[in-house]
C-alpha cells in the first residue's frame, strides 16, 4: 500500500460525477428557503472544495460562479486534470495535490464564503477529519456555508456488515491492481457466502437484496466506497458536534424536498416530531423515520435569519429556468412515504409559464402579475419541489452572467472536444445557473457540430457518423451493433432530431 494515500483506494481515479450541492449557489438557495441568511457571491468571493476527485464539479463551478476557486485532493491523476480544465476555462482556479494536513497548514490561502466536501467524510481517517475541521477554523468567513455529505445512521446499519465483508476480503486478499480487479473477487466472495445461508441472514433479510443492488455499481464507484481502510458511519449529532469545532451550526438540507414534512413523513410521525422541543433531537429523530442512510447538510458559521415573509420575496424575485419540456415533467413520483401526486391545476400553468418564449428565465413575480388571483405562499412549495427534481434551477443576476460567460464557453468547448475521442465527462456549465447540466456524448457532439453550421439533423448525423466510424466505432440499439454506416446514420439522424427539438432550446436558455 503506498503510504501517500492513508488507506484510501487510489489504484483507479474517481468517476467523472458533478454534483449540484457543491454549488455556492445552490448552496446559498437551500439557505433562503430555510430562511437563513449567506454570503453575497461577488468577484470578490473565495470558494473551496475539499477532496475534489476528478475536479469535475469544482471546474464547472469555477468557470460558472463569480469569485475565485480553490481546491486539494491529494491522488495526482486527480489533480492533473482539475489543472488542466481550470487552464482551459482561465477561471484562475488553484487545485493543489495536499492531503488534508498539508491543506490545513497553507499560508496562503484566503478566508473562503464557502467550503464544499461530497464523499469524503465518511471515507477518511479521525485525524483526516480533524484537518477538516481545522481547514473549516482557520479560512471559513464568518457567515460562511461549509457543505458535507456522509453515511450515516441509523440506516446504513443492517448493511454495514456487507461492506465489512467486502472490505476485510480485499485487505486480506493480498490483491492490488485496477478497481474491477479488485473489487470483482470480494464480491464473488460475499455471493458464495449469502448462497452458503449464514445465520446472520435470518435477522437481516435484506442483506442479499442489498448486496444485488450493490452490485450492479460501476466498479471505479464501488472500490472507491468499500474498499476504504476508513469507513466511518455516524449520527447526524456526531457530525454536529464535530463541527462545532469550528463553530458551524446546522443550517439546512441541501436535499430541498426534505423541507416539505408531508412528503417525507407519516401524519402520525410530524405529530410526534412537532412535540420536540430541541431542533438538533428533532432533526436527528428524523432520520429514524426516514431510515436515512446518507445525509447532504449545510452548516453555517454564524446563523442569521429572515422573516418568512422577506424569504418568499426573495425567492418570487429570483429568476429561474425550466431545464425539462413542460410536458415531460412528471406530476407523479415517489418519496419515503410513497407515491405523491402534484396538483395538474397548480403546476401546468407554472411550467407552460416558464416554457414560453424559448424558455427565458423569468421570476414569479411575473407569473403573480399575470395571475393577480394567485396567493405568492402556494408558489412556495411548487418552487421547491420542481428545485429539488432538477426540473428548473435558479439564476444568477444578470452582472454574474456576464462575468463568467467567457469561462464557460472555453470549459464547454474543450469538454466537447474531448467528446469526440472518449465517453467521459458528461456535463457542462451553465453561465445563466452558475451550475452543471446533465449533457451525455451525442448531445456534446451534436452541440459542438451545430456550432459549427451544422443546422439540420442530416447534417449533424453526417458529421457525428464521421467521428465515430473514423475510430472503427459502431453504434448498438437495443443491445445489438447497428452494421452498415447506412443504418447507422439513421440512427444518429433519429437521435439529433430529438436534440434539435427537445434539448437545443433549453441549452439556448441556459446559455450552453
Amino acid at each position: 500500500m503506498n503510504s501517500w494515500n492513508e488507506g484510501y483506494f487510489t489504484e483507479s481515479t474517481y468517476t467523472y460525477g458533478y454534483y449540484r450541492e457543491l454549488s455556492p449557489i445552490f448552496m446559498r438557495w437551500c439557505l433562503l428557503v430555510k430562511g437563513i441568511v449567506a454570503p453575497e457571491l461577488t468577484e470578490e468571493s473565495f470558494h473551496c472544495e475539499l477532496g475534489f476527485g476528478q475536479g469535475i464539479s469544482a471546474n464547472i463551478h469555477a468557470a460558472a460562479t463569480p469569485g475565485k476557486f480553490f481546491g486539494t485532493d491529494f491522488n495526482p491523476a486527480h489533480a492533473n486534470l482539475a489543472n488542466e480544465l481550470a487552464k482551459t476555462s482561465k477561471s484562475g482556479a488553484k487545485f493543489f495535490e495536499n492531503s488534508f494536513e498539508e491543506f490545513s497548514k497553507r499560508e496562503d490561502l484566503p478566508q473562503f464564503d464557502s467550503i464544499g466536501l461530497h464523499g469524503i467524510w465518511s471515507w477518511i481517517s479521525a485525524e483526516n477529519r480533524q484537518h477538516i475541521i481545522e481547514i473549516a477554523r482557520r479560512h471559513l468567513k464568518s457567515g460562511g456555508m461549509l457543505y458535507n455529505s456522509y453515511n450515516c445512521l441509523p440506516g446504513w446499519a443492517p448493511a454495514a456488515p456487507l461492506r465489512e465483508l467486502l472490505a476485510i476480503y480485499d485487505r486480506y486478499s493480498g490483491k492490488s491492481g485496477a478497481a474491477r480487479g479488485r473489487i470483482e473477487p470480494a464480491l464473488k466472495f460475499v455471493e458464495e457466502m449469502i448462497a452458503a445461508k449464514p445465520a446472520y441472514m435470518n435477522l437481516a433479510p435484506n442483506f442479499a437484496k442489498t448486496f444485488e443492488h450493490i452490485k450492479k455499481h460501476n466498479p471505479d464507484y464501488l472500490a472507491h466506497e468499500y474498499l476504504n481502510m476508513d469507513w466511518d458511519l455516524m449520527y447526524f449529532t456526531d457530525v454536529l458536534e464535530a463541527l462545532e469545532g469550528a463553530k458551524l451550526e446546522f443550517g439546512t438540507t441541501a436535499t430541498p424536498i426534505e423541507l416539505i414534512e408531508r412528503l417525507n413523513f407519516s401524519a402520525q410521525a410530524i405529530e410526534f416530531l412537532n412535540k420536540i422541543d430541541n431542533p438538533t433531537v428533532k432533526e436527528q429523530s428524523g432520520d429514524y423515520f426516514i431510515n436515512r442512510q446518507f445525509r447532504k447538510d449545510i452548516f453555517v458559521r454564524g446563523t442569521r435569519r429572515i422573516s418568512a415573509f422577506e424569504r418568499l420575496n426573495k425567492l418570487l424575485a429570483m429568476n429561474y429556468v425550466l431545464m425539462t419540456p413542460a410536458n415531460n415533467v412528471p406530476l407523479t413520483f415517489k418519496t419515503v412515504i410513497g407515491e405523491v401526486n402534484l396538483s395538474e391545476e397548480i403546476y401546468r400553468p407554472i411550467l407552460e409559464f416558464l416554457q414560453e418564449d424559448s424558455y427565458r428565465p423569468k421570476n414569479f413575480n411575473e407569473y403573480l402579475k399575470r395571475n393577480p388571483e394567485k396567493d405568492a405562499r402556494i408558489l412556495l412549495e411548487p418552487i421547491i419541489i420542481l428545485v429539488n427534481g432538477n426540473h428548473i434551477m435558479p439564476c444568477q443576476s444578470e452582472e454574474a452572467i456576464k462575468a463568467v460567460k467567457s469561462s464557460c464557453e472555453r470549459l464547454n468547448a474543450h469538454i466537447c472536444e474531448r467528446a469526440r475521442f472518449e465517453d467521459a465527462i458528461n456535463f457542462l456549465a451553465s453561465p445563466i445557473t452558475g451550475m452543471g447540466v446533465a449533457v451525455n456524448r451525442f448531445q456534446q457532439i451534436f452541440l459542438s457540430q451545430y456550432k459549427k453550421g451544422d443546422k439540420t439533423a442530416e447534417k449533424i448525423a453526417n458529421s457525428a457518423w464521421k467521428i465515430f466510424s473514423r475510430q472503427g466505432k459502431r453504434l448498438f440499439k437495443d443491445g445489438k451493433a447497428i452494421e452498415s454506416p447506412e443504418e447507422n446514420i439513421s440512427y444518429i439522424k433519429s437521435m439529433s432530431e430529438a436534440f434539435l427539438a427537445n434539448h437545443l432550446p433549453i441549452f439556448e436558455a441556459i446559455g450552453l
